[in-house]
């Protein structure tokens, strides 16, 4: 079988550089490669090019080295850039590009591939799904992040509030500052001598200092009363009005094509039930969507941790931004009552976590410990992981399906975690790990002192972890996929049943 992956970084780039996605497409190609098929990984948004045979600005295909036995394959001059928050100012037009359709066209038929597996469609267009489908390939789309519903990428309004009605469209005109992208690209194309774009972030949630008053519940008064939206709680229910079919700006019509697009694939790979729910609500077909978890990158076994001191070792791992929630949870343990703030060890790694360094600071005097780290590579994780008695993922937004959490997990480590998007797919309260309510600092704060409280729980939780899958597993099970697919055109609600995993 030939299996041609579409993300728009290229499978030489680090998770820490370009996101999970990139990283997860990566593994699967490589297993992929191991059980014996011919893989390749397509890039697109990324490389600018003032050379190639067609006029200049042109979109064309150009074929990379392999890396370690993958075919790489770029498009270059894309009309798109990614990642998908440089493209903002013309998102609307990713409705369809005919040179990019032929870009697809072309990499199926001189690659020959059997099966097209979109990650993402930064860097692309909704069309680009039916140039592959037209090509003869197969047509798979996982869905890890948002992108296809929101050119945001988070379903979150201006990057801090959740986006419950897009009004049709009319909503994300403001949503994001835009950017020169033509200059960008020249950039890119190293033309130009300039800084890279950057795009501010709105402020953070102010800083907040607590009295000591040696109660949870009074200790959060102060945060209560202050009324800002953006410390609303965020409940996991699927927001009612946003209907795909519903459109009245061009934004609007961008995602009724997204999800016209999505209901020409083969398969729509939902990696958590809220996805899965999210996506039907959007208006894809229910008969083409599978819940398809995706794994870590590896199994490893964190030793139990010796708890006489009376210390709660918690650790936070990934790419630190705001949807990602530690500055949350920094003020969840905040709330602590000192005494029990006193018992806390807080440690981060990952791109991003040394910018809650303020934040952090106003706490550390009443902690047991603070260590803030920056970016790692894969392997280190059971480094990181080892020594620490919980992992937390307290996004604040409807994480698709994090795979920081599948490696806790994997590594026999417990999490505390928002019950938000994919994170109760894994968490079980309770049972290998706790729930809060999404932002909800209050909440966050009585799950922590639980664990510093409850004589025995952090260890019953352990005992419930169970890893899931491996990667070579998860390999095996979506390549099953592919094969039933080329020997059935039409997807079947009985197939979606069978694969379906809770």
């Amino acid at each position: 079988m030939r299996v041609l992956h579409v993300n728009f970084a290229s499978i030489e780039r680090s998770p820490g550089e370009a996101g999970g996605i990139t990283g997860y497409t990566a593994n699967l190609a490589r297993e992929e490669r191991d059980l014996g098929h011919a893989v390749g990984m397509l890039s697109s948004g990324v490389a600018y090019s003032v050379e190639g045979a067609r006029p200049k600005g042109t979109a064309f295909l150009r074929m990379g080295s392999p890396v370690e036995g993958i075919d790489r394959i770029e498009i270059v001059n894309s009309p798109f850039l990614a990642p998908a928050i440089w493209n903002f100012s013309q998102a609307d037009r990713e409705i369809e590009s005919p040179e990019l359709d032929e870009a697809i066209r072309e990499a199926v038929l001189s690659w020959r591939a059997d099966v097209v597996h979109f990650h993402s469609l930064e860097g692309l267009a909704a069309s680009c799904i039916g140039a592959a489908k037209a090509a003869g390939a197969r047509v798979f789309m996982s869905l890890h992040n948002h992108h296809p519903f929101c050119p945001q990428v988070y379903l979150m309004h201006r990057r801090r509030s959740p986006c419950l009605d897009y009004k049709g469209g009319l909503r994300c005109a403001d949503c994001e500052a835009g950017i020169d992208v033509n200059l960008e690209k020249q950039r890119r194309a190293g033309r130009v001598a300039c800084e890279p774009p950057s795009i501010p972030p709105p402020p953070m949630t102010p800083i907040i200092r607590f009295e000591e008053t040696g109660s949870l519940e009074t200790g959060s008064r102060s945060l209560v009363e202050s009324g800002h939206e953006w410390w609303e709680s965020l409940s996991n229910e699927i927001p009612a009005p946003v209907a795909a079919r519903h459109f009245e700006h061009p934004f609007g019509e961008r995602r009724h094509a997204m999800v016209r697009a999505l209901n020409e694939c083969d398969r729509v790979l939902a990696v958590s039930d809220f996805v899965g729910s999210l996506v039907v609500s959007m208006g894809v077909e229910r008969e083409r969507i599978l819940v398809q978890p995706i794994a870590g990158v590896q199994r490893s076994s964190c030793v139990p941790r010796d708890r006489s001191d009376g210390l709660l070792k918690i650790v936070f791992l990934g790419f630190n931004n705001y949807y990602k929630g530690l500055h949350m949870l920094v003020d969840a343990i905040g709330m602590l009552p000192a005494s029990l703030r006193s018992r806390v060890h807080l440690a981060a790694f990952g791109t991003g976590c040394l910018g809650i360094r303020e934040r952090a600071e106003a706490i550390r005097p009443g902690l047991a410990g603070l260590e803030l780290g920056g970016p790692y590579e894969p392997s280190e994780i059971p480094r990181l992981l080892s020594g620490h008695d919980i992992g937390v993922v307290p996004s604040v937004w409807w994480d698709n399906g994090p795979q920081t959490l599948i490696e806790m997990l994997n590594a026999g480590l417990p999490a505390l975690g928002a019950n938000l998007g994919g994170i109760p797919d894994l968490i079980r309260h309770e049972q290998n790990g706790m729930l809060f309510r999404g932002n909800d600092r209050k909440d966050a704060a009585r799950q922590i002192e639980r664990l510093l409280t409850e004589p025995g729980l952090v260890e019953r939780l352990r005992a419930g972890v169970h890893p899931g899958p491996t990667m070579a597993e998860h390999a095996r099970e979506v390549v099953d996929l592919y094969a039933r697919s080329l020997q059935s055109p039409l997807p079947s609600a009985q197939g979606r049943d069978e694969n379906r995993r809770s």
